[in-house]
């Protein structure tokens, strides 16, 4: 393993398998309702669930594109120690957010059966009809629940909260499959019971993510938050560039929103006319989607590992440090996806039981379609990791181009071309569409090698460890970077001063001589003319500029010969900030 990418490394993993857990709870939560539901109330209760899925499609299209790309500014402005400037972005975002999902609790109740004439149930399937809308009130109602959690989850990640986060999302997924349990098959409550164990899930996960706003280590604080003041002209744009991130990938929700029903009314069709039986392969068409959000739950969370991470290391310029964590979303995310999907394919029989499809002639149905399904598993998630890394390094237009190939571009003319001519094979269109979008997007990056969007920055980057040889490497490199770019004269010389003095009260007080310890230096000039100075170190809570920590409390005139060396720098830096981020002490000066 490479020294100097130790430290990306190391941030990786730590995201990693909360990420892993994360996931892995919410496909076992997006499942707990066709899987408790099939069992007590079989094929029909899966299409009503199916049918009134779309409406999830459009919560996903607002919380994503408003927490996704929210989370990537967030990330961005604490990086560069804007930190009011964050707080009155995460204000600004949640009040939206929580105006439009209210607007939506009351308008969708208000015109409920207009909507589900427009999911494709109406009067002509009396008891459908009545499952679908026992279904869908609840969930509609409780539409500001499910926003708070889209943005807690995604704010409390990036905020140092990775832990917490995972831990109030696969509490709410461990308690919505036991609440289906309890309410779904004992007190045999149907499709309202699994409604209501989804909206009770949903408030415990906001309960216990909300703690990050009173106790978290990051710089949402809900009294900060509140009395927060910035500049309302910048707020307004880093809104703007939250919604242009996010939206550029959750919308295509919109696309699925019409897919899904697409796919419910030409299967229903071929139904009718007698090709198929329309209401059994409507129900294997939930089970295979429900399949999709398993074996897509790996790859997402490779790429939720990932997000945060290249975002602040976009906003570093540290392109290398940007490529081993796309190396390592996308090593991990094959290895676990395939693994996954593979044993999905293999097992395609019991899962298909799980879900309520059990006679022999609907398995004859549904096992072949999970396993033509798991053929795209690979090429869907490599999609979805380099949809968030684009999305995570401002490459919008990318990210954008994943999307509309891979829900609107492919998948809608592809879906329609089977479901009229083709309805038995219908589930050919997965792995058709996903090879169709990977072969257009490796064309188009082909013709456009530019993976990150600041490639012209020149940056210095280097790792040194706890020796004493290493600091005067990283000196003379700093040196002959600050010759080569024909920095002024003084701010080299302040830029090195920085330097030498923040490692160097970083190797005397913080390390202890043990192995893998490590420092990393970024250095740039930034667009605005502004010099950047990065300092990363892998010690336990370490805050040179205060210097109040451990021995240095017990001899006041140690620690004001210690100190000396960074009132220096405090005294030339244009600015100097501290930040623990994901286990690693960070110092920026700006000079």
């Amino acid at each position: 393993m490479k020294k100097n990418l130790w430290i990306p490394r190391q941030m990786f993993y730590r995201v990693l398998w909360p990420a892993l857990i994360s996931a892995v709870a919410l496909a076992v939560a997006d499942i707990a309702d066709a899987l408790v539901v099939g069992a007590r109330v079989g094929e029909r209760g899966l299409a009503a669930i199916g049918i009134v899925t779309p409406v999830y499609m459009i919560y996903n299209l607002i919380g994503y594109g408003f927490s996704t790309g929210g989370c990537v500014t967030h990330g961005k402005l604490t990086s560069a120690a804007r930190n009011y400037d964050a707080l009155c972005h995460f204000r600004t975002l949640a009040a939206w957010l929580l105006g439009i999902s209210a607007v939506i609790a009351v308008g969708g109740n208000l015109l409920m059966m207009p909507l589900l004439s427009m999911l494709g149930v109406d009067g002509s399937r009396p008891e459908l009809l009545a499952l679908c809308e026992a279904y869908a009130r609840p969930m509609i109602a409780a539409a500001p629940v499910f926003m708070l959690n889209f943005i807690l989850y995604d704010f409390v990640r990036c905020d140092d909260g990775v832990r917490l986060a995972s831990l109030g999302f696969s509490l709410g997924c461990a308690a919505d499959l036991a609440l289906n349990i309890v309410l779904v098959l004992i007190l045999d409550m149907g499709v309202l019971g699994s409604i209501i164990a989804t909206v009770a899930a949903q408030a415990i996960s906001v309960i216990v993510m909300s703690i990050h706003l009173f106790t978290g280590r990051g710089v949402l604080r809900l009294m900060a938050i509140m009395r927060a003041v910035a500049d309302p002209k910048e707020i307004r744009k880093e809104v703007f560039s939250s919604l242009t991130i996010g939206f550029s990938t959750s919308i295509r929700y919109v696309f699925q929103f019409l897919f899904l029903p697409l796919g419910n009314r030409l299967l229903l069709r071929a139904g009718d006319l007698g090709i198929i039986d329309g209401d059994l392969y409507v129900a294997v068409f939930d089970v295979v989607m429900n399949v999709s959000y398993v074996s897509s739950s790996v790859f997402q969370a490779s790429s939720e590992t990932m997000q945060p991470l290249a975002s602040v290391f976009s906003e570093e310029h540290d392109r290398d440090s940007l490529k081993c964590v796309l190396r390592l979303a996308l090593g991990w995310g094959l290895a676990l996806g395939a693994a996954l999907a593979g044993l999905l394919a293999l097992f395609a029989g019991p899962v298909s039981s799980f879900f309520g499809v059990t006679e022999n002639a609907s398995q004859a149905v549904s096992v072949p379609a999970i396993r033509i399904f798991c053929l795209s598993a690979p090429m869907g998630g490599c999609l979805i990791i380099l949809m968030g890394f684009y999305q995570s390094v401002g490459e919008s237009k990318l990210s954008s181009l994943i999307t509309l190939m891979r829900s609107a571009l492919f998948l809608l003319p592809i879906a329609f071309v089977f479901g009229m001519f083709y309805p038995a094979g219908f589930w050919w269109l997965f792995p058709a569409c996903e090879a169709a979008s990977l072969l257009l997007l490796g064309m188009v990056t082909h013709f456009r090698r530019k993976i990150v969007r600041d490639a012209d920055i020149p940056v210095f980057s280097a790792v040194m460890d706890n020796g004493d040889h290493e600091l005067q490497r990283v000196m003379e490199g700093i040196e002959r970077f600050c010759e080569e770019q024909e920095f002024p004269m003084k701010k080299a010389m302040q830029l090195q001063l920085a330097a030498e003095e923040l490692c160097l009260v970083t190797l005397e007080k913080a390390f202890t001589g043990k192995p893998e310890e490590y420092i990393q230096v970024t250095l740039c000039e930034e667009k605005n003319g502004d010099f950047s100075l990065r300092i990363r170190n892998s010690a336990p809570y370490f805050n040179p500029l205060d210097m109040k920590m451990g021995r240095l409390q017990q001899d006041a005139k140690e620690e004001f010969l210690d100190s000396i060396g960074v009132m220096m720098v405090k005294k030339q830096a244009k600015a100097l900030y501290y930040r623990n981020y994901e286990g690693f002490n960070v110092v920026l000066a700006i000079l």
